[in-house]
């Protein structure tokens, strides 16, 4: 198997640009959708039970049907661990969905990820043999990772929080400036890794994103069918199907080269992850609308 080039300044840059989409988040989230999402709590409660038990459960079951090399298994349930990115947002608005729960739920799910992320993690990877043993061998403890995700997760919220208190109108500006900033910063540093990788990450790719199909398909159906099963509005469904199937898969390449020193199986399907779940959140996003657009033409 071919070696992943990464270096500490590559980490660094990634941790910034991942703590810049947070303080974004943080920017754009106001005291009143927290008080909304209490008065209605149907559709966020949904999408965090989706995302924090049924996503890391079905996930684990998956890595004990499927015969994959340990590395990759346990790149699947750090990333089912991981909660909803920034970018779901964006995509739930292209998608004709509601932007202010989704939203709300990213932020949320972002909070509750600094206690959920490592507690799931650890406890989905040990009920399978093989990734539990990679665990203990590499021995990583759930308190590590807590540590990583204060620095990228917590420290942004709260700087975001207080800003948005205290100076709302650099607060707007500044949102304004890291909503595209930052995406664009992602994809660059995803970019160059690509490229000075692409002998990895070339040399297994239609079996990885047959993997990676399979699982972020997966997200997918359970963010979709909970909805459903709750009688959620077209709105809200499309915020809970998107949060649930496009997971913080940066944050899971962070986490990744920080506590498993880059791990070649996990660096690579986080990375086809993050790749690929932009690709299926574009084009649920274009049938959407295209069947909103039906649908009033009928009518």
């Amino acid at each position: 198997m071919s070696e992943i080039y990464y270096d500490a300044s590559q980490q660094w840059v990634l941790n910034f640009t991942l703590a810049l989409m947070v303080l974004g988040l943080a920017l754009d989230v106001k005291p009143k959708a927290f008080s909304q999402v209490l008065k209605s709590p149907k559709a966020p409660a949904i999408a965090l039970l989706a995302q924090f038990l049924l996503l890391p459960m079905f996930t684990c079951l998956l890595t004990l049907v499927l015969d994959l090399p340990v590395g990759i298994e346990l790149g699947m349930i750090l990333v089912a661990a991981c909660p909803g990115g920034a970018l779901s947002n964006f995509i739930t608005h292209l998608s004709g969905g509601n932007a202010a729960l989704s939203i709300s739920i990213t932020a949320i799910s972002s909070s509750l990820a600094l206690f959920m992320l490592p507690i799931n993690f650890v406890f989905w990877a040990g009920l399978n043999p093989e990734t539990h043993s990679m665990l203990q061998s590499i021995n990583v403890s759930g308190f590590d990772i807590l540590l990583s995700l204060l620095m990228v997760l917590a420290l942004p919220l709260i700087l975001g929080f207080t800003m948005q208190h205290f100076l709302p109108k650099l607060s707007s500006v500044l949102h304004h400036v890291l909503k595209y900033l930052s995406v664009a910063a992602l994809f660059v540093f995803i970019f160059v890794a690509i490229f000075r990788n692409q002998e990895a990450f070339f040399e297994h790719f239609w079996l990885l994103l047959l993997i990676v199909f399979i699982h972020n398909a997966l997200a997918l159906s359970l963010g979709y069918f909970s909805s459903s099963a709750a009688k959620l509005n077209l709105a809200d469904k499309k915020a809970v199907t998107l949060e649930v199937g496009m997971q913080n898969s940066s944050l899971a390449i962070a986490i990744v080269f920080t506590q498993f020193g880059g791990e070649y199986g996990m660096a690579l399907i986080s990375a086809f992850w993050g790749t690929w779940h932009i690709v299926s959140g574009l084009v649920f996003a274009a049938l959407s609308a295209r069947y909103l657009r039906s649908k009033r033409f009928k009518e």
